[in-house]
């Protein structure tokens, strides 16, 4: 660990672990050590291994069971689907009226999960969003989505509506989608922006949309408050 480094101490301890996981020191369906025990192997703070954990698992590489421990993921965790109605879409079949703020839109460094689905190094900067979608005004999903270099436009764009609409007017047509769902818990920034306790159990999905041609264009993190919404599958 290089504490007076530039690359932040929760970054040093991802790669690590993910180095170990892709090497097969920790195979599918292994337990990772425990918070303690990583926070005595690095020499850091319990939040910076809490940080760590969860870049790893939003990039699908581990799964937390709770009272049990950290899992590397194996191809059963995955699950595939393809929804091509749109937040803005879907809301207007079922007669309620949808609306969209947009919290952020920024230029950041990538995390695991960007780095792993685009194919580019820590030092690319990527375009991220974040909006808070509402149901007949009531705050019902937050949705984080980073984009492709093709995607840069967008820095530019009305993101206050149906992003398909607008990769739809400038020509950008969707290739397969691959989609999870698990369930997850608030954490403090999405129960400020959803109205639940933090902690609360929410419904996230994770879209990873590609082009025609099989090029990733971007991926879509959405948490929804299940009190407000129900899902037909």
């Amino acid at each position: 660990m290089k504490k007076n480094g530039s690359i932040p101490l929760y970054r040093q301890i991802v790669e690590h672990l993910d180095s170990e996981i892709r090497s097969g020191v920790y195979g599918p369906g292994d337990k990772l050590p425990t918070e303690n025990e990583l926070m005595e192997q690095f020499g850091v703070s319990r939040i910076t291994v809490r940080s760590a954990v969860k870049e790893l698992e939003d990039a699908g590489v581990v799964v937390r069971v709770r009272a049990k421990g950290t899992f590397v993921t194996s191809d059963r965790d995955m699950y595939a689907a393809d929804d091509r109605e749109s937040f803005t879409r879907s809301c207007q079949l079922a007669g309620k009226r949808p609306s969209t703020a947009l919290v952020s839109l920024e230029w950041v460094y990538p995390n695991l999960r960007d780095r792993k689905f685009f194919g580019i190094d820590e030092d690319e900067s990527i375009l991220r969003s974040r909006r808070l979608r509402s149901v007949n005004g009531e705050p019902t999903m937050l949705e984080t989505n980073s984009y492709g270099a093709v995607l840069a436009f967008l820095e530019h764009e009305n993101l206050e509506g149906s992003l398909f609409e607008v990769l739809n007017a400038h020509k950008v047509a969707l290739g397969h989608n691959r989609r999870t769902i698990e369930v997850c818990y608030a954490t403090k920034l999405e129960a400020i922006h959803l109205g639940v306790k933090e902690g609360s159990a929410l419904l996230l999905f994770v879209d990873r949309w590609y082009g025609q041609s099989g090029d990733p264009l971007f991926i879509s993190r959405q948490v929804y408050c299940t009190e407000r919404l129900k899902f037909y599958l």
